[in-house]
């Protein structure tokens, strides 16, 4: 079967290296366009690690070993045809900041800090796959992470307006950089506004017009070629300078443990944060390409990947939505693509960087902008309003959050706002109240579907969420209530669990409570929808010798014969 009309199973070996797999599949008539669209990625992945490496606070050079690694690492091991592992913007500010905030202004300390927080990102990630925690992208809600990218993109453009002007760079929150800004719009160099702005639209015309053109390499070398011939930096233009050639090279970074230890809050809250990220754009091209990414290797993925940049001095890395949006643009068939760039890159870094000296630094600024220009995303946040209010306040709580607090703060405040819009919906659950479909087997809510019928004596529930220890007593009172309002009154109440895949022991104890509470009355309770660890849970809290095993069902339907004869009069 091929790459491009589905998915065979893969063997062990290619369970483990997904690399394996499609090599062994590997049809000479995709070379063509893999390789048309390595060299298409090239032209845009260079800029752009060399513009997000100054986000990042670091040289040139660790912003390709930071591609090198991400590319190499995802191409053995993810399972996306076309994602594209490298540098990009949103890691690069988060990296900045809490490298920033570790370091206390010791520039020396950048270059490690960076390194290690990515290692320990890599870490995190690759522990989550190993624990088939793959579904963790879905703990970031949509408008949580709405809300944090447009903050974080107005953060990153209001950081690097100051090199498309050529003003000094502020420090602090949105705010106060952008006050800042304003103060010194005076200062701006005339020559670095008219190099920045033309390069910034000519990004964005040659988007919309060609998107096939290598745009950023071709304002790189108009740039560099336009300041060189000039001698625009004797006029006040600023350059990246001097970049001598540079091979990366395998170095455990040197820490403190005090420095480990106040990343690695950071490290876990960017491991949910990036991946969900990545995770997004892998399945989006999944979907449209129709073949499956397993979620679990995508996780082992992307953490070899950050383990190996931070291994080779480099920084957190991630599946670029630009990067991949132009492999997929370009026809790319498999991940060869990833591997040429990787190569292409190292190239880049030990024969190419020297000349760069004359890159300014407002075509740098101008790439960033031009690429972040895509978390504004006005129209996600006016769906997210339509469709409902309090996400849309959640959103703007994040976005503003950022902001204000920092990127750091707002990325915290982002995970910490998914996790408890999470535990909020699952403590408040929906329950309804079943009937059975006439002429079908089907049981059904009474006050959704008017068809449905309630059979006299019999009273089913069911709690429309998992059976948890938050939302255990949301049952206990739903029981209570029920109860005392059928009408006649019930014989036996059946608890549908249908939608409880497992129980935890808080789940195990209000059961207990439940059939405590129905025994007083002389109601006895039985179960429904119990199979697999919610059978064993139950079996364990010795409610299944409780109830009755004869009284423990696969469906609601399987209990009628059981149902009728004891309700016969």
């Amino acid at each position: 079967m091929s790459a491009a009309t589905g998915d065979a199973r893969p063997g062990r070996l290619a369970r483990l290296l997904p690399a394996v797999d499609w090599l062994a599949r590997y049809q000479r008539a995709w070379l063509r366009a893999d390789v048309l669209a390595a060299l298409t990625v090239w032209a845009l992945v260079v800029p752009q690690a060399i513009a997000y490496a100054q986000i990042a606070r670091l040289p040139p050079q660790a912003g390709l070993f930071t591609a090198f690694a991400g590319l190499l690492a995802y191409a053995l091991l993810g399972t996306s045809r076309q994602l594209v592992v490298s540098p990009t913007s949103s890691t690069a500010a988060i990296s900045a900041a809490l490298v920033g905030t570790v370091a206390a202004g010791d520039a020396a300390r950048v270059g490690p800090l960076s390194a290690t927080l990515a290692i320990l990102v890599g870490v995190a990630l690759l522990t989550l796959g190993v624990l088939h925690m793959g579904f963790v992208s879905r703990f970031i809600a949509a408008a949580v992470q709405a809300g944090f990218m447009f903050g974080l993109g107005l953060t990153i453009i209001v950081g690097q307006v100051p090199k498309l002007l050529g003003v000094p760079e502020g420090q602090g929150n949105f705010f106060t950089q952008l006050g800042h800004l304003l103060t010194h719009l005076g200062d701006a160099n005339a020559w670095t506004v008219a190099i920045g702005l033309t390069s910034l639209a000519a990004l964005l015309v040659l988007r919309r017009v060609a998107p096939g053109v290598p745009a950023a390499l071709l304002v790189v070398v108009a740039g560099t070629a336009l300041v060189g011939l000039l001698g625009l930096a004797g006029h006040g233009v600023d350059v990246i300078g001097s970049v001598d050639r540079a091979v990366p090279a395998v170095t455990l970074p040197s820490v403190a443990w005090s420095e480990l230890v106040a990343l690695l809050p950071g490290a876990l809250a960017i491991a949910v944060i990036g991946y969900a990220e990545s995770a997004t754009v892998a399945e989006s091209l999944a979907d449209e390409h129709r073949y499956t990414v397993r979620p679990d290797r995508e996780l082992v993925a992307v953490g070899a990947a950050n383990v190996l940049s931070g291994l080779v001095q480099g920084f957190i890395t991630g599946g670029g939505a630009s990067q991949t949006a132009a492999a997929d643009r370009a026809g790319a068939r498999t991940q060869l693509v990833s591997l040429i760039v990787s190569g292409l890159t190292v190239l880049t870094a030990v024969a190419l960087l020297p000349l760069f000296r004359d890159l300014p630094q407002a075509v740098l600024g101008a790439i960033v902008i031009s690429a972040v220009l895509a978390f504004l995303n006005v129209p996600a946040l006016r769906r997210i309003a339509r469709l409902r209010r309090d996400s849309f306040v959640l959103a703007l709580l994040t976005l503003l959050g950022v902001l204000v607090l920092g990127v750091l703060a707002g990325l915290l405040l982002a995970v910490a706002m998914s996790i408890l819009l999470l535990l909020s919906g699952l403590s408040r659950p929906g329950s309804s109240v079943l009937g059975r479909l006439p002429g079908s087997l089907a049981w059904v809510a009474l006050d959704r579907d008017p068809r449905a019928q309630p059979l006299p004596g019999l009273l089913v529930l069911r709690l429309d969420a998992p059976l948890l220890s938050v939302n255990a007593k949301v049952l206990r009172d739903l029981v209570r209530a029920r109860l005392g309002e059928a009408d006649p009154p019930a014989r036996i109440v059946l608890l549908d669990l249908t939608l409880s895949p497992d129980l935890d022991i808080g789940g195990v104890d209000v059961l207990v409570a439940i059939r405590g509470d129905l025994r007083e009355r002389g109601v006895p309770l039985w179960l429904a929808g119990v199979r697999g660890a919610t059978a064993r849970m139950l079996a364990r809290g010795g409610l299944v010798d409780d109830v009755g095993r004869e009284h423990v069902y696969r469906t609601v339907e399987d209990s009628l014969p059981d149902v009728r004869a004891t309700l016969a009069p």
